[in-house]
């Protein structure tokens, strides 16, 4: 039997590149979340596991819930998306669409990043007033034609 331990290896940084998170049920009756990512010197992949408390007897549902990355999503983004699956209730059906909902999920998640560092970035300006500075003794008079004024001495 090997030796596992259970403590974390690393410190989390959200913006790190992740290629799959796996969310479940271990051989052993455990639930296990098993995110894996590219080792430290970059050869290679790692599973990093951490392990949960064991499922009470008779419990069923979801057995597990597998996000695949690629290594274009940040750990962030994964666990937003784990979060939202958890949060639905589980309804057994099968469709082609649940990688699809993922992308989109992550899209809509950028997309307001964006749009909140965009609106931060620049604040709304006041528009510039532009006025006219006339010699003394002078005003603006309108005339019956629309749009025109006259320079009139007072």
């Amino acid at each position: 039997m090997a030796l596992q331990i259970l403590v974390p290896r690393y410190r989390e940084n959200p913006n790190e590149k992740v290629y799959s998170l796996y969310h479940g049920v271990s051989s052993d009756g455990r639930t296990v979340t098993a995110l894996t990512k590219a080792s430290a010197d970059r050869n290679r992949l790692e599973p990093v596991k951490t392990y949960g408390a064991p499922l009470p007897r008779g419990q069923g549902g979801q057995i597990a819930t597998i996000i695949l990355g690629g290594m274009e999503t940040s750990l962030a983004e994964v666990r937003d998306i784990l979060a939202a699956k958890q949060e639905k209730k589980f309804v057994p059906r099968r469709s082609g669409n649940e990688i699809a909902d993922m992308c989109r999920f992550v899209l809509e998640r950028r997309n307001e990043a964006i749009l909140a560092a965009r609106k931060s970035a620049y604040p709304a300006r006041r528009k510039k007033t532009v006025r006219l500075l006339l010699p003394v003794g002078y005003t603006m008079r309108q005339t019956s034609v629309p749009g025109l004024r006259l320079r009139v001495r007072a």
